[in-house]
Order: C-alpha cells, then sequence, then structure tokens
C-alpha cells in the first residue's frame, strides 16, 4: 500500500513540474522519435531511435520489472525491448517505386538515462536493413513511421547519401537538429519537429536536370557519406578460412591507409629518427610500441562505452587522450631541443675516446674520433656530428603517443564485434589495422633513416645545414605536440 502511494506522489509530482524547462520536447510525457535513413546501392538502412520522457517510462517500469525488486535488470531491459519490437517495427512502412519492403534487424540495444529529479528514462535503438528482390539503379522511396501517433513529441527524419547513390527531391533533410534525440533546440521545445514521413527518390547515376539534390536544414547539399569499410568486415554472413584471411589483408592495408591521414604521427617520427642515430631496430621497435599502444586503447574504450559510458562519456575522453598524446610529444621534443642545440654550440663535453702521444709522451693538442666529427680545442671536446641521444625510452614514449589515441573505425570494429558474438576475429582485425598503422609509420621512419644515411656520406655531411638538422628536427617535434595539445584544447 505504502508502494503504491510513493509512485502516485511521483507521478503527480511529474505532472506538477511538467510545465518547468524539461530536457525533452512537450515536457516529461512525450515519446520521442528519430529516423536516419542511408540509401546503398543494394539495400536501405534505418537508424531508429524511441525515447521514452519520465512519465512514459514510469508507466512501462512495471512491466519491465518482472521480479518486482524495484531495478530494471540488464536482461529484464533486453526481455523487454524484444517483446516491443515486432510491434513497433510493423508501425513502420517502407517502399520502393510502391512496392513494400521487409525490414529486418541488424541489432538492437536499450539503455537507461537520467532525467529530471533523477528519474529514469528509457532509449532504445534499432539498426535495421531492407533488401528489394532485384538491385535498384533508381527509384522512389517512402517511409512512414506510425507508431504512437497518440503521443505527443519530437518526430524527426533525416536521409543521408551513400558512397555510389544520389538522393533527390526529397521531403526530409540530410542533417540532424536533435543529435539523434540527445539535445533539443531550445527554441522548439514547445513547437518540436512532427517528420511522420519521408519521400524521396534516389539514383545510382545522374540525378535528372530539373531534380532537386539532397539539402541540409542549412540549405547546403548534402555530400555522399562513405561507408566505414573496416566496420563492414566484421558483419560478413559466415566467416570461412578464406574470407577471414582477405579481412586480415584488408584490415592490414585499411591501418596503412590510415596512418597516411592527418595526425598520426608521420612527421614526428621522421623528425625523431632523421635527426639521430636511430636504426632500422629503433624504427621497427617504434613500430610494435604503435600497435601495442593503439590495440590496447581500442579496448580499453570500447569496455568503456559499453560498461561506463553512463559516467565516462567516449567523446569527452577522446580530446583528453589527444591531449595526453601532445604532450608526450612535446616534451620529447623540447628535450630534444635542448641538448641538440647544446651540443651544436659545443657547450656539451663529452669523454675522449683515445689520445695520440707524441715521442716526448706529450698529449697532442688535438682529439679526433673515429667518426671524424669529434674533436678538441683548448681542452673542450664537442662534436659536430649527429647526436647519439636516441634512447628506448624515448622511443617507448613516442610509440605511447602515435598509438595513444583510438581510431573511431577501430572502436565501431570492436564494438560490432561484441555484438555479433565474433569477439575473437575483431580482436585479430583490430590487431592486424593495429599493424597495418604501425607498417606504415615504420616504413616512414625507414624512409628517412635512409635518406640521413645517404646525405651523411657525401660532403654535404660537413656543412651548416647538415649540422643544423638535428636541431632543426626536435623543434619540429615540439612544435607538432604543441599544435596537438592546442587542438585538443579547443
Amino acid at each position: 500500500m505504502m508502494k503504491t502511494g510513493i509512485q502516485i506522489l511521483i507521478i503527480f509530482l511529474l505532472f506538477a513540474t511538467a510545465i518547468s524547462v524539461s530536457a525533452h520536447p512537450l515536457g516529461n510525457f512525450s515519446v520521442n522519435q528519430f529516423s536516419r535513413i542511408d540509401v546503398e546501392r543494394s539495400e536501405i538502412k534505418i537508424h531508429q531511435v524511441l525515447d521514452f520522457a519520465e512519465i512514459p517510462t514510469f508507466q512501462a517500469f512495471g512491466s519491465i520489472d518482472a521480479d518486482k525488486d524495484g531495478n530494471l535488470s540488464a536482461s529484464e531491459l533486453e526481455t523487454y525491448q524484444t517483446g516491443i519490437t515486432s510491434d513497433y517495427l510493423s508501425k513502420l512502412l517502407l517502399t520502393i517505386n510502391n512496392d513494400q519492403l521487409q525490414i529486418d534487424i541488424l541489432d538492437k540495444k536499450i539503455s537507461i538515462v537520467a532525467g529530471e529529479g533523477n528519474l529514469p528514462t528509457l532509449r532504445l535503438e534499432w539498426n535495421l536493413q531492407s533488401k528489394s528482390s532485384e538491385t535498384q539503379s533508381s527509384g522512389k522511396v517512402l517511409f512512414q513511421n506510425n507508431a504512437y501517433p497518440e503521443r505527443i513529441g519530437w518526430r524527426e527524419i533525416i536521409v543521408n547519401n551513400t558512397a555510389g547513390t544520389q538522393v533527390y527531391d526529397s521531403s526530409v533533410y540530410s542533417s540532424a537538429l536533435s543529435e539523434e534525440l540527445k539535445s533539443y533546440p531550445k527554441d522548439l521545445l514547445s513547437s518540436p519537429l512532427s517528420e511522420r514521413a519521408a519521400e524521396f527518390s534516389f539514383t545510382t547515376g545522374t540525378i535528372p536536370e530539373n531534380a532537386k539534390p539532397l539539402i541540409g536544414r542549412d540549405g547546403r547539399t548534402a555530400s555522399a557519406i562513405q561507408p566505414d569499410r573496416l566496420a563492414e568486415l566484421i558483419a560478413v554472413r559466415e566467416i570461412t578460412p578464406a574470407i577471414a584471411l582477405f579481412g586480415l589483408l584488408v584490415a592490414f592495408g585499411l591501418g596503412a591507409m590510415h596512418a597516411m591521414s592527418p595526425g598520426h604521427g608521420k612527421t614526428v617520427v621522421g623528425a625523431y629518427l632523421v635527426g639521430s642515430k636511430g636504426t632500422v631496430k629503433h624504427a621497427a621497435f617504434l613500430g610494435l610500441i604503435v600497435t601495442v599502444t593503439h590495440t590496447l586503447g581500442v579496448f580499453a574504450l570500447g569496455l568503456i562505452t559499453l560498461f561506463a559510458s553512463n559516467y565516462i562519456l567516449p567523446e569527452r575522453l577522446m580530446p583528453f587522450l589527444a591531449f595526453v598524446s601532445g604532450l608526450l610529444v612535446f616534451f620529447i621534443g623540447i628535450s630534444l631541443f635542448k641538448d641538440r642545440l647544446f651540443s651544436l654550440l659545443g657547450w656539451k663535453r663529452t669523454a675522449p675516446e683515445h689520445h695520440h702521444h707524441d715521442l716526448d709522451g706529450h698529449d697532442e693538442e688535438s682529439i679526433h674520433s673515429h667518426d671524424g666529427h669529434t674533436h678538441t680545442h683548448g681542452g673542450s671536446t664537442h662534436s659536430h656530428a649527429l647526436p647519439d641521444e636516441i634512447t628506448w625510452r624515448n622511443l617507448l614514449a613516442l610509440g605511447i603517443s602515435g598509438g595513444l589515441l583510438p581510431c573511431p573505425s577501430a572502436l565501431v570494429l570492436m564494438l560490432s564485434a561484441i555484438t555479433l558474438g565474433r569477439v575473437g576475429y575483431g580482436l585479430v582485425l583490430t590487431v592486424a589495422f593495429s599493424f597495418g598503422l604501425a607498417a606504415t609509420l615504420t616504413l616512414v621512419g625507414v624512409i628517412f633513416l635512409k635518406i640521413r644515411n645517404i646525405f651523411g656520406k657525401t660532403s654535404f655531411s660537413d656543412s651548416f645545414v647538415f649540422k643544423l638538422l638535428p636541431v632543426f628536427s626536435s623543434f619540429v617535434i615540439a612544435t607538432v605536440g604543441a599544435v596537438l595539445c592546442y587542438n585538443s584544447l579547443v
């Protein structure tokens, strides 16, 4: 009896405060829906989100809490979503050229988000796909969402171009306002979007001359979304030895290509090795550390996304990791800059390698090393050779900085592997991707080493520019680190 009274009191308080500012449009009793439609060559994919505000969640609480212990366990939530999925999806209509298509489930997810007064709200997500009986090079699509017609709330539909297709004459836009029901524009909370249907045409060729291209809500023409090739490797229907081998090769190649994109330490690796007495062994060790760090980073961020996203948001953690990475690079660069500058100016004393004695047993005025760059003037020994300050500690720090920031595609790959129950295959693909990333960085380092050695064997090695090269390269490292820190803060 007391428990029922508390529930009634909660409902009363919710209605009493519904007129106040709420995170949900139209207050605490809204049911909000979001649809993202991706048109591909052979299929249409839909990302569907259903968001219950505090009162609808409270109303569903009793049917979800099967054991009546007052808590919603993960298994109870999953059972609830499974139970309503069939009925919910039956309210979604998708046709191409007036032919209705079957909508299949790829995966689903349900979570609890804290709402007003720390009350729970429900967020349900589905990834759906629909394939036509034959590949369509063009067509007219109709999508309708007829679920919860009696409930008020935010209804948003967007459509995207994908690689190989172009959408035109669309009744909806390509850009969202609510970040998939995670944040709503304040000026639209009292009059939310009510997009219940979308009509558009698509083609794999050129859109008709008088057609209207797909645009965003800002009026700009929408660009095509490129599919995530790495994440697609884990979604194959069947994993055979041949497919697994092919997947490993593709993952390695994608990792190598990814390393060529900005921000993966190519400049730092090259600048570090070219200005020191680095070897191929050092470059290989650097690549190995990048592989290990990147793989562990993907796993760690994946676990946080799965089990601790209510406390630590991955998108908030990424800038922090970028800052730490930049700080490591900056520290290494500024330390090398000091040491190399002092060495160039002759302020760094080195122990004599050997002495030449005259017939009387007196030391000569000059001390020479075997490399021909170290000598003494007036009792002060200094060197114009490339510094020999390369250390395993610096290599370790540099490798960690290069692999510390996980690639979002690799993260999606691991999460998909966990969802599909292919953790082992996902692990192997992630390692192959990381090896591809590291192999490119290692190759860059080796190329710089070869170039340095070629110039070191010529008369150019005695020029002031060559002697200044280590100082300049360390300055480049420090500058890159500072830029990384700045960008992460921004």
